[in-house]
């Protein structure tokens, strides 16, 4: 059997049916091992030792674990032209790509670009990362592993747990764990080179690795190394596709009165228009007026005053933006104005203000290396060291261009001109402030950031043979991740006090009367205050951009400790067979610390990107047990029954104690067809960010409804040391079918049911205040004066919300010869019942069903109903094609709202929207390789063989998540081995 077939035997769908694979087609024969042995155990010389698969401690063969266990092999790497792990791992439908270099383009982050990975979209820190079935150190603020950092010319194959396992290991297996299995015995020297490029001349990635092993010392000994290169291009701005152009975005209904709740012009609530715009300029829009005191109020583009004159606002200033003078000219609104939002816009805007030059998908490079050696220090005793070093580039990626919304200009503003200001009197003496809205494209993107992160990790460990029936191992790891994050482009908050300018009263040292000063240099003469022209294009003078718009940083430091050791044997046998045991204890320490530039400590900022992150320290302390007991074995009830069960308790420091657990069963009742079950309780401990001691407490006039109206009350934000464990039970239940009357076929379908309690999250102090008065709920976060009313509401992290995963998941593959060649079918699908949070208010928010976006480039987070993967490939001896498809359903663009389609639609509801639907997806991919001889191996790729754009109705920069970015894409590559 060839590798990709042991490989495939360890997937979920092959978990337990490893016996199959004696019936393969004679082109298989010759490698095909006895129906006892599993997959990689034959692979791997036909050794008769158990091995330790993913998600148990126990000695097993591959086939016999309760939890479905599905392989990511290096066979689906060659087959596709993948070059990071982690790609391959996100085409998988059971996982939901979060962070990769398309979907964290809008991030100014500490670690701009990451890979990482999160099961059942449940999040990434809910999903655990291994490196040979040990942690890594995190590289991140939340405690997530960058895939990044791990050389994937190494990695032999990726182990899925699909379930939870923190029995197994630890805590944050609550929706799974993959293990990054590294290649330790790779004989010889192999080398990967590629190049890729879109059609559209972007997106370009380079990809050169090499990997190399060798016995020493007389075979005693063996050694490993492995180093890769990579680096890809990135997207630019929206501008350089058409499908996102289209500017489709919601804007209220202009017709629908929100008071009586009824449409007035036959349309709903929402429209999902495209060429829509925010009402910005470069100019300076007028959107108001402003006389003394209020008078008169002020007037907004939400009540349509610029298109219908039905307000104060004298006509003669209505409809009117400012030219490079200060002179007002006019402005060209589009349709259906509502807010800051139309459909259309004036000529003179270049792009979607607000939204370009953002990145559709940030530039990356990665540089790693490895370096592993085995020493056989005795007959029974092996010792090994490791060390992994990585250095990850992020960007740059960047916010839009300045934009500042109402701002109040006074009449006498020297930038506005004489004319303007005449013209203003003229038409209201009253009026003392015009109120524009202004975007500073001239200045380009704010916040260009770019991540530096350097990871190093070392590791030495020991194994052995007690008897023939016991083994040990023991391990110590260290890791440090250094990350740096730097922008260019920040607006200090003294740009806002720099837009009220005034003409210089006489008599101010060192100021010529009547020159164009700040207000707060009249008190103040020495502030240094440079005053900011908003009118016309490049009139913010450069002394301006010089002190108001600087660089900031922020700089990490994880470090991680970890130590354990471990014991599995066989006591003892029942009728059944052995009866096997682990038992082990681990002990690890991880501490976090992070700074910022002067001006982020101190607040200096309108907006920062960085935040500081106190000396945060956790130790853990834990020790499991787990036994697999057999109870049938070719029997009149049955092939085989095994039962599993593991416990492990864990002390926190600072989070307490649990007790995590997994009870399961294997059982066949005829070779055909196998049922496993699993029932686990899993944790996930706080991370640093969530448990850091940087809260901040400020004071703000919010909503009492305890003494009715507004009063002045301290909101608590940011991290909670307090924090408690997050809890999850996991319930799965599978079959395995191997019908003996269709040789090769393997099917798991599996279904999953995990509910977390106690998830970490925060609510606004408003949300806090209105639980407490109105459910009775989290009154324990708010502290009240002796008068009745708030004092203090704890805003920060808190255990609040429950969340829950449902669905059902299926591996399937089916070999055959044909053509004088074999063809090999793979399914990968996942569908998904519910995925939901509840926030502690009670308010649920339905994530399932839906490939739209919120509209805000830092909120996707859904999933479809049903996803499928497939890959077909026909191979030859000295060429291969390889056909991958991936399904993307029809689905939700907005789950809170009622679109025309649905039940219950209605025009008059204030949730009914214009279209609710996003159109399904098709994507095809094609790899060809052509072997040129047993060293030497050439290969091309077209991704998206079609072309396929994202879906039209998706939102401004449209969901990266679930739909391709790029568009055709071409990749040609060189593979040899000697």
């Amino acid at each position: 059997m060839n590798l990709q077939g042991a490989l495939l035997c360890r997937s979920s769908a092959f978990a337990l049916t490893c016996a199959a694979v004696a019936a393969l087609s004679p082109a298989f024969a010759q490698d095909n091992p006895s129906a006892d042995q599993s997959p990689a155990q034959s692979s791997a010389a036909a050794s008769d030792a158990d091995i330790v698969v993913t998600g148990s401690r126990v000695g097993r063969k591959g086939y016999d674990a309760p939890t479905p266990v599905n392989v990511v092999g290096e066979e689906r790497l060659k087959q596709l032209a993948i070059d990071n792990v982690a790609d391959a791992l996100n085409q998988i439908p059971s996982f939901r790509p979060i962070n990769t270099p398309a979907s964290t383009f809008f991030r100014v982050s500490g670690n701009i670009g990451a890979r990482t990975l999160d099961l059942r979209g449940l999040g990434a820190t809910r999903t655990l990362t291994l490196v040979d079935g040990r942690r890594f150190v995190p590289s991140a603020d939340d405690g997530t592993v960058d895939i990044n950092g791990v050389p994937s010319m190494l990695i032999q194959r990726t182990e899925v747990v699909t379930g939870g396992a923190s029995a197994a290991y630890g805590a944050n297996a609550v929706s799974g764990v993959v293990n990054l299995i590294l290649d330790t015995k790779l004989n010889g020297i192999k080398a990967n080179a590629s190049y890729g490029i879109s059609q559209r001349g972007d997106a370009s990635s380079l990809f050169v690795g090499a990997a190399g092993g060798t016995d020493f010392a007389g075979g005693r000994g063996h050694i490993v190394a492995a180093v890769e290169y990579a680096r890809e291009g990135g997207i630019g701005p929206c501008e350089e596709r058409s499908w996102c152009t289209r500017y489709t975005n919601y804007v209220p209904n202009p017709g629908y009165n929100t008071t009586t709740r009824t449409s007035t012009n036959g349309l709903p609530a929402t429209l999902v228009l495209q060429g829509t715009s925010f009402v910005y300029n470069e100019n300076g829009i007028l959107v108001g007026a402003r006389k003394p005191n209020g008078a008169g109020g002020t007037i907004t583009l939400g009540q349509q005053v610029l298109n219908t004159g039905a307000t104060s606002l004298p006509n003669a200033l209505r409809g009117r933006q400012f030219d490079s003078n200060g002179n007002l000219v006019p402005y060209q609104f589009g349709n259906y104005l509502s807010g800051i939002l139309q459909q259309l816009d004036d000529p003179t805007q270049p792009y979607a203000l607000g939204l370009s030059p953002l990145p559709l998908m940030v530039p990356t490079k990665h540089v790693s290396g490895t370096v592993h050696a085995d020493y056989e220090l005795t007959d029974s005793i092996t010792a090994s060291v490791e060390f992994m070093y990585s250095k990850v580039t992020g960007g740059p990626t960047a916010r839009s261009a300045p934009l500042d919304a109402g701002v109040a200009i006074d009449i006498n503003n020297p930038f506005v001109s004489d004319a303007t200001r005449a013209s203003v009197l003229a038409a209201d003496p009253a009026i003392t402030h015009l109120i524009i809205n202004s975007s500073s494209w001239a200045l380009g993107s704010l916040s260009k950031a770019t991540s530096k992160v350097d990871t190093y990790r070392g590791a030495f460990a020991l194994k052995g043979q007690l008897t023939d029936n016991w083994d040990w191992d023991a391990y110590y790891t260290y890791g440090q991740v250094k990350s740096w994050v730097g922008a260019d482009n920040n607006r200090l908050a003294e740009w806002n006090s720099a837009l009220d300018v005034v003409s210089a009263p006489a008599g101010l040292p060192g100021i010529t009367a009547g020159t164009p000063i700040c207000r707060t240099t009249i008190a103040n003469p020495t502030n240094g205050c440079i005053p900011i022209n908003l009118f016309g294009f490049g009139n913010i003078s450069q002394a301006a951009i010089d002190r108001y718009i600087v660089p900031e940083w922020q700089t990490r430091e994880f470090k991680q400790h970890a130590a354990a050791v471990n014991l599995r044997g066989s006591p003892f046998s029942t009728w059944a067979g052995e009866v096997k045991v682990a038992l082990g204890g681990e002990w690890r320490r991880d501490t976090a610390e992070g700074d910022v530039d002067p001006n982020t400590r101190a607040g200096k900022f309108i907006a920062a990107n960085g935040s500081v992150l106190p000396f945060t320290k956790t130790s853990v302390v834990e020790g499991y047990l787990e036994v697999a007991v057999p109870l049938l074995k070719d029997s009149a009830l049955g092939r085989s029954l095994d039962v599993d069960g593991a416990i492990r308790q864990t002390h926190y420091d600072p989070f307490g104690d649990a007790t995590t657990w997994k009870l399961g069963a294997v059982y066949s009742p005829i070779e055909d067809i196998t049922f496993r079950v699993t029932r686990s309780r899993d944790i996930r401990a706080p991370s640093a960010r969530e448990s850091s001691p940087n809260a901040t407490t400020i004071q703000l006039p919010l909503p009492d409804p305890f003494v009715g109206g507004t009063t002045s009350q301290f909101v608590v934000t940011g991290g909670n040391p307090g924090l408690n464990l997050e809890k999850g039970d996991t319930f799965t239940a599978g079959v395995v079918l191997r019908p003996s009357f269709i040789r090769n076929l393997n099917i798991s379908i599996d279904y999953y049911d995990i509910k977390v309690k106690g998830a970490i999250d925060s609510l606004t102090g408003t949300a806090i205040a209105n639980a407490c008065k109105q459910k009775n709920l989290l009154c324990n976060l708010i502290q009240f004066n002796p008068n009745g009313s708030i004092n203090t509401v704890f805003s920060n992290f808190q255990n609040l919300s429950k969340l829950h995963a449902e669905g059902i998941e299926l591996v399937s593959d089916y070999q055959v010869p044909a053509l004088g060649g074999n063809l090999n079918f793979q399914i990968n699908g996942n569908y998904v019942i519910d995925l939901s949070t509840i926030d502690a208010t009670g308010v649920k928010t339905q994530l399932d069903n839906w490939t739209g976006n919120a509209g805000s480039v830092t909120n996707i987070q859904g999933v479809p109903r049903w996803k499928l993967d497939g890959v077909i490939t026909y191979s030859r001896p000295t060429w291969s094609m390889t056909f991958h498809g991936r399904y993307i359903p029809r689905a939700l663009l907005d789950p809170t709202k009622i679109g025309p389609e649905q039940a219950g639609y209605d025009i008059n509801d204030p949730n009914s929207i214009s279209e609710n639907h996003i159109s399904a997806r098709f994507y095809l991919d094609m790899t060809g390789t052509l072997k040129v001889n047993d060293s030497f191996e050439i290969f091309g790729t077209v991704n998206n063989v079609f072309d396929k754009d994202q879906p039209q109705e998706l939102r401004l920069i449209g969901n990266p998540l679930h739909f391709d970015p790029i568009g055709r894409f071409f990749k040609i590559g060189v593979r040899t081995r000697w």
